[in-house]
């Protein structure tokens, strides 16, 4: 590590181990947390808040790079376009793409691909556990669900902060070397360790205390914007949705308004007996969104579906992304989130895992059960907005 990197982490420790941050009122003109946001990143911020109430962007997991009825991941098919003849309007992927040994595979040209179709980039996290990184074996040995407790080991300091900040470097690197064909920084939004409310990640809450989980998220962002000059990423905050939805459970490891541009949450549901799932999706999204309007921030469901294991038995609900839809229609300030994201279509054996999809495909047994039908009365629905719905979001 660079000298001019240590001396700036050391400047760092002293806001980011100190003090609580209150949230204040929010600023007269929102703007995003780096202070030396790119243009087109101010842009995409600007875009997100003006669309809140005014449509929910679909996006989707590995949208380009992942599918079932795709014949190439070169960033120009995708399941969602072979069904409804567009491209999600939010595209995601995962460290797990960026930092080595990138088992998802390099996403870089995918990305600027979409990037320069006019989609939106978010990146969510699964870093190796850095005290136990070396020791990769039989899953999850090592990686993210590893929940050897190591979030204070990676904070300044700790017996793991080097392998900790080599991973953000790796990123950041990514980060800066992300550019469009005219020298153009590409917009990213970066999830910062999530689902951090859930115990099956190492900064997990049983892995953690709210202030320890809080130092790391800081330091890592502002290790990204002031240590690395990242000026082309705004900051997710998305743990899991909670029962009941309040705002004290939500701040007990909320960073701070300093540090998140986006908040947001993650929830998988059961595929029969929905109902109160459903209410529940509603209420999260409606907290949210309260915070975010009071905040000057933007809000988010970052990530949703039915849950993996009713996938991967092969059930399905041939309603979902129509209920979806009213539940958060039905609510003022439900229906005012600026994207939603559901989880990739894998093919059996990626990653090891058993094939699963949140996106209906064009596949016989799909149109037998209606299910594609259910996905297409979503995407034809004037409220939702894929990738040929965006308007010029970057200047």
């Amino acid at each position: 590590m660079q000298i001019m990197q240590k001396a700036a982490i050391g400047a760092l420790v002293g806001l980011l181990l100190g003090g609580c941050v209150s949230a204040g009122p929010a600023p007269a003109e929102p703007s995003p947390v780096d202070s030396a946001a790119s243009p087109q990143t101010r842009a995409l911020f600007h875009f997100l808040r003006q669309q809140m109430g005014e449509g929910i962007l679909f996006g989707h997991q590995h949208e380009t790079t992942q599918g079932l009825t795709i014949e190439t991941t070169d960033g120009t098919q995708s399941d969602t376009y072979n069904s409804v003849g567009d491209f999600a309007a939010v595209y995601g992927w995962d460290t797990l793409s960026i930092v080595e040994p990138k088992i998802e595979g390099d996403i870089t040209e995918q990305a600027i691909k979409a990037y320069e179709r006019g989609g939106i980039i978010t990146i969510s996290t699964h870093l190796d556990n850095p005290l136990t990184e070396d020791q990769k074996g039989i899953f999850p040995a090592g990686t993210s669900w590893d929940t050897t407790p190591a979030v204070e080991a990676a904070l300044p300091g700790g017996e793991a902060h080097e392998v900790y900040t080599g991973y953000l470097d790796q990123l950041a690197q990514w980060a800066l070397n992300l550019k469009a064909e005219d020298g153009t920084a590409v917009p990213v939004i970066y999830r910062v360790l999530h689902e951090n409310t859930g115990n099956w990640f190492w900064w997990g809450a049983d892995q953690s205390t709210p202030e320890q989980y809080k130092a790391l998220y800081r330091f890592t962002v502002d290790y990204l914007r002031q240590v690395r000059g990242v000026d082309n990423f705004l900051y997710a905050y998305s743990p899991n949705a909670f029962w009941p939805a309040t705002e004290a459970a939500y701040e007990e490891r909320y960073p701070g308004d300093q540090w998140v541009d986006v908040l947001g949450f993650d929830t998988y549901g059961p595929v029969a007996d929905n109902a109160d799932w459903f209410r529940n999706v509603r209420d999260n999204a409606a907290l949210v969104v309260r915070m975010a309007e009071a905040r000057g921030k933007v809000a988010a469901i970052a990530e949703i579906g039915i849950r993996a294991p009713d996938v991967e038995a092969g059930k399905y609900d041939n309603c979902w992304y129509r209920k979806l839809l009213q539940t958060l229609k039905s609510d003022e300030q439900a229906r005012k989130i600026a994207y939603l994201l559901v989880w990739r279509n894998a093919p059996e054996g990626v990653n090891g895992g058993k094939p699963h999809y949140w996106v209906p495909t064009t596949l016989p047994h799909e149109r037998e059960r209606g299910t594609l039908e259910d996905f297409r009365a979503f995407y034809q629905d004037d409220f939702t907005l894929f990738n040929s719905d965006l308007p010029e979001v970057y200047n």
